[in-house]
């Protein structure tokens, strides 16, 4: 009678590290999408779509994990993949966003208060002069964000997203496995 070889399982560190690359490079393409949106429309289309396309992006990656353990990873094991993925992959982002706002357009932020000043002073109503009131304040005062505080605040979502997203997705790739069988494989046998 044959023994079966239990999968060699590379540690959950090396296999987020690996995912976070993926995701870290996956979030790059989306900031400098946001950035790029402001001036060119198309850019917000793929903001859109990379962004309701992350889900299906990260189910990827933890059944890729789940697959090479033959569906031996547990819902806690690849939760905690999951999140430690997106604490990796937020770095790279995080240092783009302040090294383009510190260095590259540091006057984006301003940039983009001032064309929403003239958007909600364009609208007319006290409302919307309110808001362009809010607005002049921070754009005046000292309570603008600098490039540390957008990248810190960055990091901090995206670990939130990545937390939510990470235990909506391991249940999937654990339901998933189950009932396709084979963790998700189609096998002819």
């Amino acid at each position: 009678m044959a023994q079966t070889v239990p999968p060699i399982m590379r540690p959950i560190t090396a296999r987020a590290a690996d995912n976070g690359i993926y995701i870290g490079v996956y979030l790059c393409v989306l900031v400098l999408a946001t950035g790029f949106s402001a001036t060119v429309p198309l850019a917000g289309l793929l903001v859109w779509g990379g962004s309701l396309f992350l889900p299906v992006f990260m189910y990827r990656l933890l059944r890729k994990s789940n697959i090479s353990a033959d569906g031996g990873l547990g819902f806690a094991e690849l939760w905690a993949e999951g999140i430690a993925s997106f604490f990796l992959g937020t770095l790279f982002p995080a240092l783009l966003v302040y090294g383009l706002l510190r260095f590259v357009a540091p006057t984006f932020i301003a940039d983009t208060l001032a064309g929403a000043i003239e958007y909600f002073e364009a609208q007319g109503t006290a409302e919307w002069d309110a808001w362009a009131e809010n607005m002049r304040g921070i754009l005046a005062g000292s309570r603008m964000p600098t490039a540390v505080d957008v990248a810190a605040r960055l990091i901090s979502f995206n670990i939130v997203v990545g937390t939510v997203l990470s235990m909506v997705t391991a249940v999937i790739v654990k339901v998933a496995g189950r009932r396709f069988g084979s963790f998700g494989r189609f096998d002819n046998n």
